[in-house]
């Protein structure tokens, strides 16, 4: 008879014991398996987001590196802090990825399918609340402004960086980004009725794991039936709001990100602990590039 060698699940799920059983580097482990722990899921989210969220934090302002290492602070409510956060995340993700910056692009500038996108390669994406935007963009910095993200060009008559337009208007095209979890209809369906907030992206899904835009359309609706609203204000409105996954970004991960920087905000997670020298080296070789922050 074989003998069998017992083990808990506790101890399966430690670090050291991952790390003998999967020579696959722990970042990219499932973090939403059901048989983790609590402290297992943390270490897959820390090695996962470590980099994220220090390159985010060194765009919006709230993270230094100083002689103790980086260093964190932030008197903003955890829910402003990851509206601030997501605003570099999206800006980043919009100018690596040349699809999501296209569906945004067109999205915000209120553009039809089928024109011409030769013009729409000059514009990047930029956090109107970021460093990056105050040391090189300084007319386009306004942090307590509606319009968190722009696309902006060199206009080549001028020589003057100039915003992206909505098409056929003059009012500069915007997107506002929403980190909310909570009270959907006051932060951004009366805000988008009004016509405070133009184009807004929601990023979160609920406690319950409902993404967040899916609400505010099911809010929406409601109201059109209820004869709050037009059926032309509900299809208006619902264009307007849209999640990640509009934009093939995946609703989990952004999840996922917000719970790590929630348990950064809380203190719970210290960046002198977990950032390790190798991870920090990466993290310092950073550098501003046309006014955005890329890895060297």
């Amino acid at each position: 008879m074989s003998g069998k060698i017992a083990i808990t699940i506790q101890e399966l799920n430690t670090k050291e014991m991952v790390t003998i059983l999967s020579p696959t580097p722990i970042s990219l482990l499932d973090s939403a398996y059901p048989g983790l722990t609590p402290e297992a899921r943390k270490q897959i989210l820390k090695e996962k987001y470590k980099k994220r969220v220090i390159a985010d934090g060194l765009e919006t302002g709230h993270i230094k590196l100083t002689d103790r290492g980086y260093t964190f602070s932030s008197n903003q409510t955890a829910s402003s802090f990851a509206g601030l956060v997501f605003e570099a995340y999206l800006v980043d993700k919009f100018n690596q990825n040349e699809v999501s910056r296209l569906r945004a692009f067109q999205w915000c500038t209120e553009r039809a399918e089928g024109w011409s996108i030769a013009t729409f390669k000059e514009y990047k994406a930029v956090g109107t609340g970021l460093l990056s935007t105050k040391a090189n963009l300084l007319s386009h910095f306004e942090p307590q402004s509606n319009a968190d993200i722009l696309f902006i060009r060199r206009n080549p008559a001028s020589n003057v960086m100039e915003p992206a337009l909505i098409h056929n208007q003059s009012n500069t095209a915007a997107i506002q980004v929403k980190s909310i979890r909570s009270n959907f209809t006051d932060e951004i369906v009366n805000k988008v009725l009004s016509g405070k907030y133009r184009r807004v992206i929601t990023m979160l899904s609920d406690e319950t794991g409902r993404p967040s835009w899916v609400i505010c359309h099911n809010i929406l609706l409601q109201k059109m039936r209820a004869g709050y609203i037009t059926q032309y204000e509900y299809a208006d409105a619902i264009s307007r709001i849209q999640g990640p996954e509009y934009f093939n970004l995946v609703q989990r991960e952004i999840d996922e990100y917000y719970e790590y920087i929630r348990d950064w905000h809380r203190g719970t997670v210290h960046p002198t602990e977990h950032i390790t020298e190798a991870a920090s080296q990466e993290i310092v070789e950073y550098k501003y590039e046309n006014g955005l922050l890329v890895p060297v």
